[in-house]
């Protein structure tokens, strides 16, 4: 069983381990232990570890650094938390008026109308209008929004209309729809982003998974893609490939979809804190270059990083 440790005995266990603390900063280091845990230090100086005779995995790995790390990763969360929403409001806009453009105020309500019968049966799409439609009632009876408690744009069951419904939803309700949708009403909306259909699936998708880690303090930096979004030759051109010539699927491919998407909705967005964060993040660290801290974050160099 794990000894219960103080702070300064936390502090002295990560130098044992071969992380150098200046004895001038051990005193704010101990502080900044009883805000930020000792499992959190450990999880943002992962990337760093190595295999010693002596045991010390962290090899001269400054504590100051990885410390930066995780403020840094804090704000990379919000600042890509940010440009997804430009995503997400677009597609939104664009979802609703593809189904209001086919279907009226209402249809949309209808899964039948809409739904890739190819992937769906009579069953399956019942079910899946069934949730919806009482997720979507909940969210409009607890919504502030005046439209959405005016009579005039509600149905008999108090379903707000296709332009207001695809508002409130969440984000992963939102690509729920994309993902159950008929080719002609994805491919309208793909258009808009210039890429595929499948593309723009496997994007979605990725955005999803990291809005909820952005959302939920998950460790962004150190992410490790699961599921490969599918690349295309910008996204090639950018993030690093290991010496087998394997894609690496980690922070670099994030934020270059996101880039790539919503320059598509807004080409004069900023992205002066998201370019900030990710050069601060190439600091170099113990013998590791620039170049090389962009390889740990996915980017194919630091000059990839500079150019965002």
């Amino acid at each position: 069983m794990p000894d219960n440790l103080d702070f300064e005995h936390q502090l002295s266990l990560l130098e044992s381990r071969g992380m150098i603390v200046p004895d001038e900063e051990r005193t704010g280091s101990i502080n900044k232990l009883t805000t930020v845990s000792y499992y959190r230090i450990k999880e943002f100086a992962k990337p760093f570890e190595v295999v010693n005779d002596d045991g010390k995995i962290y090899d001269n790995l400054e504590f100051s650094k990885v410390l930066a790390r995780y403020y840094q990763d804090k704000n990379l969360r919000m600042s890509l938390l940010h440009a997804i929403e430009q995503i997400e409001v677009s597609i939104k806009t664009q979802l609703a008026y593809a189904l209001g453009t086919r279907y009226g105020a209402f249809g949309y309500l209808d899964f039948s109308n809409w739904i890739d019968r190819s992937e769906f049966d009579a069953f399956q799409t019942l079910e899946k209008q069934y949730y919806f439609t009482k997720e979507l009632r909940t969210s409009a009876r607890k919504s502030n929004n005046a439209d959405l408690h005016n009579n005039r744009n509600l149905n008999t069951a108090g379903i707000p209309s296709v332009w207001l419904g695809m508002n409130i939803l969440t984000f992963g309700q939102m690509c729920n729809i994309i993902f159950c949708s008929k080719n002609e009403i994805v491919r309208e909306i793909a258009l808009n982003y210039k890429c595929t259909n499948k593309q723009l699936i496997s994007w979605l998708g990725t955005l999803n998974l990291v809005r909820n880690v952005c959302a939920h303090n998950g460790n962004l930096v150190n992410i490790s893609l699961k599921t490969k979004p599918i690349l295309n030759n910008e996204l090639e051109n950018k993030i690093h490939f290991t010496d087998e010539e394997c894609p690496v699927f980690k922070l670099g491919v994030i934020i270059v979809i996101t880039k790539i998407m919503v320059r598509n909705v807004n080409s004069r967005y900023q992205w002066d804190d998201i370019r900030r964060s990710l050069k601060s993040l190439c600091v170099k660290t113990q013998l590791n270059n620039r170049d090389e801290m962009a390889n740990i974050i996915g980017f194919k160099n630091f000059n990839i990083i500079k150019s965002i």
